[in-house]
């Protein structure tokens, strides 16, 4: 193999898949990103529902993964904004 040929990517752990709502947690250490993630649950209390959230998934990555992630991001957020059209709104 060489420097050019991508990695074969596999999935012998089958890696769970988990939803996320919110960001609530960000920062970096020693060239580390941290990110922490949290969905939001709603718990019934005396007739009454109790809204709150919980972490959910705790990312660690170095810095070009971060940068793959946030060019990515980019891509699917500009997607998301440009009808089939070629229009954006």
């Amino acid at each position: 193999m060489t420097d050019d040929e991508p990695l074969k990517v596999t999935d012998p752990y089958r890696a769970q898949s988990v939803f996320v709502n919110e960001l609530v947690a960000s920062g970096h250490l020693n060239g580390v990103v941290n990110l922490t993630f949290a969905t939001a649950q709603f718990t019934p209390n005396d007739g009454k529902v109790d809204p709150d959230l919980v972490i959910t998934a705790r990312l660690r990555m170095d810095l070009l993964c971060v940068q793959q992630l946030y060019a990515r991001l980019g891509e699917i957020i500009q997607q998301t904004m440009t009808p089939a059209n070629g229009t954006t709104h």
